[in-house]
């Protein structure tokens, strides 16, 4: 019955303001002895989280990702990736989810470039390319160079960075259970 008496009461903390430096004293003291289990913890927490939204395609999620587009499809379809999930094609991104942690933080990164365009969306602006055509070996002039107009593309954002309620609970839960159990 005290055991569950201190998780309610941590509970509480852990949903209401903390106005009172001595509960701030005591929290920081409780965790400041190497919080190294508890941040690997959470970290994992979060890393399995970001694949599983990766693996449901954001279905998990509040809204599902927006479907491929017809021209996209087409082209994994000649390079042989389609039928497949979207951002899967390779499965690079979801091999490059990594977390880290210190005895004061967890984190989840990418260290891919193009994570961030397909988790937030965004337009690329593809620039125009010169076609440069060789002069032929008889003497003959060169053509003039041919501009090669290229179109903007957009991304839609397909949030993959995010965590729902659930995994937050999670998360509450093991900083509940490392307090009151003092491990």
């Amino acid at each position: 019955m005290k055991k569950q008496q201190t998780k309610i009461k941590a509970t509480y903390l852990m949903n209401n303001e903390i106005n009172s430096p001595k509960v701030i004293e005591l929290l920081k003291k409780k965790l400041s002895g190497g919080n190294k289990t508890l941040m690997a913890s959470i970290a994992e927490t979060i890393r399995v989280s970001v694949l599983k939204n990766i693996e449901t395609e954001g279905q998990r999620l509040s809204k599902r990702w927006q479907k491929l587009s017809p021209k996209t499809i087409g082209g994994r379809k000649k390079k042989g990736y389609w039928p497949g999930k979207i951002l899967q094609r390779t499965g690079q991104l979801k091999r490059s989810i990594n977390s880290s942690y210190g005895e004061n933080y967890a984190q989840v990164s990418t260290n891919l470039i193009y994570a961030a365009i397909h988790n937030y969306g965004g337009i690329i602006h593809r620039t125009s390319l010169k076609t440069f055509l060789r002069k032929k070996r008889e003497g003959k002039e060169a053509k003039q160079p041919k501009t090669n107009k290229m179109s903007s593309i957009r991304i839609p954002a397909r949030p993959f960075m995010q965590l729902i309620s659930g995994d937050l609970e999670k998360i509450k839960s093991k900083i509940v259970r490392e307090l009151t159990d003092g491990r």
